[in-house]
């Protein structure tokens, strides 16, 4: 099993669960239908965790942590779109886990840039390709230094277009305290990347 991809381990589990438990009680979301509304917002989870500043690799580990949330996941929803507010949550939670986690990572990565400035390895007339991929990847990596409280509503709302209502529900937080978390990563994310020499 270990040779699997996520979705192919998703879909055998999904088949084991198949039967008894896939009929919604009461109105409720089975298991069965927790698991459909996992795949059909796949893409969706993949633009948080990619938004929150990890790459492909580590979004596979995450949404595989996701999917294993769901099989354990003793919840009831009442309507699927509770289930996708709460699969984002556990996205965002288990994203800013991850950060926690690579504190050490980020300072070696802020050792290197440091040196690498240091060096003053300059590149004479870069095309415009190179200078945008440098510059997506200072965005990556000052994302990655954001505080938790700031990365996930911004990540919400300019990686999956929410509102600050609909960022509120998913992170159970006021629609003020959304807007002012929402201008302050905006002001900290701005202030670094100029720091950076990126205009934001």
């Amino acid at each position: 099993m270990a040779d699997l991809g996520w979705t192919e381990i998703v879909g055998r589990i999904n088949a084991d669960f198949a039967g008894a438990e896939d009929q919604a009680a009461g109105g409720r979301l089975s298991r069965s239908d927790l698991v459909e509304v996992f795949l059909a917002e796949r893409g969706r989870l993949k633009r948080i965790v990619a938004g929150m500043g990890l790459d492909a690799s580590d979004g596979e580990d995450i949404l595989q942590d996701v999917s294993i949330r769901v099989f354990e996941s003793l919840r009831e929803f009442k309507s699927k779109a509770e289930s996708v507010r709460w699969l984002i949550r556990v996205t965002v939670n288990r994203c800013l886990t991850e950060h926690r986690g690579r504190r050490s990572f980020r300072r070696a990565v802020s050792q290197i840039l440091k040196r690498r400035s240091a060096d003053g390895a300059a590149v004479t007339a870069p095309d415009d390709k190179a200078m945008r991929v440098e510059e997506l990847e200072l965005v990556r990596e000052t994302l990655q230094k954001l505080d938790g409280s700031l990365l996930g509503p911004l990540v919400l709302r300019y990686f999956c277009d929410l509102n600050s209502t609909e960022i509120g529900q998913i992170l159970e937080l006021k629609q003020s305290t959304v807007r002012s978390r929402l201008r302050e990563a905006r002001l900290v994310l701005a202030k670094q990347l100029m720091r950076r020499g990126v205009e934001p």
